[in-house]
């Protein structure tokens, strides 16, 4: 009887252990943190992603290789990509596919300092730009179509990440092609005043920032996928609402980072979730906007080793599936308006 009660008493413990078990993902973040990535160590502190089984490490970009690789290759499970460099990774054959939309419009922008009254993208001919290796040439084509240049006619100038607001302040580049939330309000609050040139406004229709995995790990365990996302919707549901306090998180981890400015940061940044893309549940997606984004970036320029299909970049399928995505969108509606 005794021997019985303890293999009872032990299958309980094992099965407790099991409930308890989490699993280990690895999340590559497009930037050192900041405040466009406090809902993720937000929702860590809070345990969001632990309550859906996640034990979440968030890891810095890589220097030396693309993000999207560690992801495809199934190295880490999720990453936080610019829309062109993934765009890139895709055609190059790295199997990823976005499962949610994060910033639904490129931030990308020419931000360069208002005492020197650049205003135009005309004006950048000869002009040193601040350019990170890991962006795509053709995103800003665009705009310097509109002022009657071709990249030729600028000066990309490769920085580490972090060093172009510096740069630009010393006046060792002209401009920095960045967020206009992120440079050009750092700047701005440093005291040096700063006019932009926000792509979106010279014809680019291009997806921002996006969430993604793998092809295999959707297939092979969409269940582990549908939670992940969940729990980010969930994070960025309480960061709706305590802004300041998940940016602490990350001034934990950056502590060079000002929290009064992250704050400000997205505060803006919630303001962009309100758009119409957004309208019926948080992170949809279309096959035009990819098709914009896809095209823009082009084959001719030579950025892109093969155009990809609008279809093959991302699926609705888990947005579609989780109630959290329209409470989100309704409440970014309220706190924005």
């Amino acid at each position: 009887m005794r021997m019985i009660k303890t293999a009872v008493a032990l299958a309980a413990l094992m099965l407790a252990g099991a409930a308890h078990a989490q699993d280990k993902v690895i999340m590559r973040i497009n930037f050192t943190p900041w405040a466009m990535h406090a809902q993720y160590y937000g929702g860590v502190a809070q345990g969001i992603y632990k309550a859906e089984g996640i034990d979440l490490e968030i890891r810095p970009p890589s220097a030396g290789q693309q993000n999207e690789v560690f992801i495809g290759t199934g190295r880490e499970q999720f990453g936080v990509a610019n829309a062109d460099g993934f765009i890139r990774a895709r055609a190059s054959g790295v199997p990823v596919v976005a499962v949610m939309a994060d910033e639904p419009d490129t931030p990308f922008s020419v931000i360069t300092l208002k005492k020197d009254k650049y205003t135009s993208p005309s004006q950048l001919k000869g002009k040193k730009i601040s350019w990170f290796q890991s962006n795509v040439k053709g995103l800003l084509e665009p705009l310097l179509i509109k002022g009657g240049l071709t990249r030729n006619d600028i000066e990309y100038v490769n920085v580490a990440r972090g060093a172009e607001v510096q740069m630009l302040a010393a006046g060792q580049v002209d401009a920095v092609f960045g967020y206009h939330f992120g440079q050009a309000l750092t700047l701005d609050m440093r005291g040096f005043p700063t006019d932009v040139m926000p792509l979106k406004d010279h014809g680019v229709s291009f997806y921002g920032t996006v969430i993604y995995t793998s092809e295999q790990l959707l297939k092979s365990n969409p269940d582990l996928v549908k939670r992940f996302v969940r729990a980010t919707l969930k994070s960025l549901i309480w960061t709706a609402g305590n802004k300041e306090a998940a940016v602490a998180e990350v001034v934990k981890v950056s502590p060079d980072r000002d929290l009064k400015l992250e704050t400000r940061k997205l505060e803006i940044i919630y303001g962009l979730y309100n758009t119409p893309d957004y309208a019926q549940r948080f992170g949809l997606m279309d096959d035009a906007k990819w098709q914009s984004s896809i095209d823009i970036l082009g084959t001719e320029s030579g950025d892109l080793a093969k155009k990809p299909t609008a279809k093959e970049m991302y699926t609705n399928a888990i947005i579609e599936s989780l109630d959290e995505a329209k409470t989100l969108a309704d409440l970014v509606k309220k706190v924005t308006n």
